[in-house]
């Protein structure tokens, strides 16, 4: 995995902040395992999309190279005897040959190599295992234009906030060389004031504290929600993108 220490200054804003994914995606990939199955979760960072399976009994590998990011999710699972915690990066999980019945990467695959990814899910995966690849991608509205302006003036290395949709959708083809179905479902994301910008500022793009650009992002997203923001909260746009498929 890629800059395995990119979050560890953002990891509480992450777990406080961040948004899980559409029901239907996560009720989609609950149908592709039986009981008594086990997931590997790769690039499981604070472990939202973890609980979805451990507080269901799957046992998970929370396979995270991250330290402060891991230690987030211990701290919601860590007396739940199905977490499974692996310090290992996505390449190379170190988990036994055959150990799952499916992989699931929740905004996390644009972070991958996408070879040596695929090489280690086939030596993991049981025979007729599957593939998740997940994605929140925001839509732009009138509020998601403005916000991109903001990161552009802001954030080296911004692109989009698809949030790696950009990235991922064009290697899909390649990665699941047998073909793979695409599913798309609306889910709006609601924000506080709070919330909104800690969920802004826990985004790898997002300038750390010790960056002169810090404060001023901060205030722009703040005068931001005081255009936009008419209540104590704000729905922004969003889809949940899954890629299921066999490698």
């Amino acid at each position: 995995m890629a800059n395995e220490t990119l979050f560890t200054n953002k990891a509480d804003d992450y777990s406080k902040a961040r948004a899980g994914y559409a029901p239907e995606a996560v009720n989609l990939m609950l149908s592709l395992i039986k009981k008594g199955c086990a997931v590997a979760d790769i690039g499981s960072g604070t472990g939202i999309m973890s609980g979805e399976f451990i507080l269901r009994g799957i046992k998970t590998y929370c396979v995270e190279p991250n330290e402060a990011m891991r230690q987030k999710a211990a701290e919601k699972f860590a007396q739940n005897p199905c977490f499974v915690p692996v310090n290992a990066p996505a390449e190379n999980t170190g988990l036994d040959k055959g150990c799952v019945d499916l992989v699931c990467a929740a905004s996390a695959f644009h972070w991958f190599d996408p070879e040596l990814f695929k090489k280690e899910i086939r030596r993991i995966l049981r025979p007729g295992g599957c593939v998740c690849i997940l994605i929140n991608a925001r839509e732009y509205d009138d509020f998601t234009k403005e916000q991109h302006l903001i990161c552009q003036k802001y954030c080296k290395g911004f692109s989009s906030l698809a949030h790696g949709l950009e990235k991922t959708r064009p290697a899909m083809d390649r990665f699941f060389e047998n073909g793979f179905e695409e599913y798309r479902f609306d889910f709006p994301l609601e924000y506080s004031r709070e919330n909104f910008v800690k969920r802004s500022l826990s985004s790898s793009y997002a300038p750390g504290k010790d960056d002169p650009s810090y404060e001023p992002y901060k205030e722009e997203l703040i005068k931001l929600m005081d255009r936009f923001c008419i209540s104590e909260s704000i729905i922004v746009k969003n889809t949940t993108v899954i890629f299921v498929g066999r490698v």
